[in-house]
């Protein structure tokens, strides 16, 4: 009896991982174009290559804009988050 309580009180010492969270917040840096019409470094084309969901070996090439790519992980940075808040709800 006194092994459980020992590994029991062992247990709730040890930090679990949910509750060493952390939420990190990339900000772009603003670009102020130099000439009037030209483009910004958030405007550049970046193109990645992402896994195709379902396979191991298919890829496919995804291009946006930085600005659009920054969007695209803070969103999904947001949904994660909330997920590990309030749990994951299939119907969102």
């Amino acid at each position: 009896m006194l092994k459980l309580l020992l590994i029991a009180a062992a247990l709730s010492v040890v930090p679990a991982p949910i509750l060493a969270q952390i939420t990190i917040v990339d900000i772009p840096t603003k670009v102020v174009p130099t000439k009037v019409g030209s483009k910004s470094d958030l405007d550049n084309l970046e193109c990645r290559s992402e896994d195709t969901l379902g396979s191991r070996l298919e890829r496919h090439q995804v291009c946006m804009t930085k600005q659009q790519w920054w969007s695209y992980e803070l969103e999904a940075k947001n949904r994660v988050y909330d997920w590990q808040r309030i749990g994951f709800n299939v119907s969102h």
